[in-house]
């Protein structure tokens, strides 16, 4: 598991910020190849930025912005 910040430096991100709406809070950042947001789960919300971690959906390859740490315990090729 990676930091949000440091997700964002490997994907040439220059800056981003957090964004809070009627249906819930996302991370907007900016690339020199245009604009981009991630989703922040649901129990994270309240998280500052130095916070976040990046959990990568495995079914979708989504980047979810989480202030939770998750660790991989087993895994099974199908």
């Amino acid at each position: 598991m990676t930091t949000l910040i440091n997700h964002l430096k490997s994907i040439g991100a220059t800056s981003c910020s957090k964004v809070v709406g009627p249906n819930g809070a996302f991370i907007s950042y900016i690339t020199p190849q245009g604009k981009g947001s991630l989703p922040i789960g649901k129990k994270s919300q309240e998280g500052s930025l130095s916070d976040y971690n990046i959990l990568i959906a495995e079914d979708s390859g989504q980047a979810i912005a989480t202030v939770n740490n998750y660790e991989e315990v087993e895994s099974l090729a199908l």
